[in-house]
């Protein structure tokens, strides 16, 4: 056999096996894409998770340091005062009324 002929016997043997093997790689590849596709959006959505969690966290603590201060005598005055107009007894309370605009 030639040079030439044994090159050819030699493509078509191995012509279909590479073929194959390219097919394999491929379709191996492309199940892979799935998976990747789904870890990248879980991770998306962990992280959104923890910004919210992280937000409500922070509004928790807000909330828990304005029940300490509501819990205080001075602060329950100083609501009843501005709020709802109490006084102490003896003490007077006045309310001034804007000017009345003339039309």
């Amino acid at each position: 056999m030639t040079t030439r002929a044994a090159a050819l016997e030699r493509a078509k043997h191995w012509g279909p096996l590479w073929l194959g093997g390219v097919l394999v790689v491929v379709i191996i590849g492309g199940l892979a894409v799935l998976p990747a596709r789904t870890w990248m959006s879980q991770r998306t959505a962990t992280a959104q998770a923890e910004s919210q969690l992280h937000q409500v966290n922070g509004r928790i603590a807000e909330l828990e340091a304005q029940l300490t201060l509501l819990q205080t005598d001075a602060e329950v005055e100083r609501m009843a005062r501005e709020n709802f107009d109490l006084v102490k007894p003896g003490e007077e309370s006045y309310r001034i009324l804007p000017a009345p605009t003339q039309d």
